[in-house]
């Protein structure tokens, strides 16, 4: 996992960040239902049109720190800081930036891949 967490991270803005291990940060996905679902909270939490944009083929709407916390909850954010070996803010932090790209490399159709591997599709669109 050392290239894909290299690779994501510079594409991320923190390669060699403390506690930025995506294959974490992918894990804690999974145990949040899966990617489908964590987009869904969003879509739930009047985010859908920012959610359709990493969905799309355009430009992906941001999202804040605050608007992570709001819809992912704070039991949801502490776990994933423990995972990584960073405060609630930084998770939140790494989520805003994570979360869009894993969700457009995702969706090649504009609708996420239900059997597929994520990390295994994202490494081969980085690589193509």
């Amino acid at each position: 996992m050392g290239l894909l967490n290299s690779v994501l991270g510079n594409i991320l803005g923190g390669a060699s960040s403390k506690g930025m291990d995506y294959a974490a940060i992918m894990q804690w996905v999974e145990q949040q239902g899966g990617l489908q679902a964590t987009l869904d909270k969003f879509r739930h939490g009047q985010l859908g049109d920012v959610v359709g944009s990493w969905l799309s083929n355009g430009k992906n709407q941001q999202i804040s720190g605050d608007h992570v916390q709001q819809v992912l909850g704070s039991d949801a954010i502490n776990q994933l800081a423990e995972k990584l070996g960073v405060d609630p803010a930084q998770a939140c932090s790494t989520i805003t930036k994570f979360l869009p790209t894993v969700a457009n490399a995702a969706s090649p159709n504009g609708e996420v891949q239900q059997d597929g591997n994520i990390l295994g599709d994202m490494v081969s669109k980085l690589f193509k």
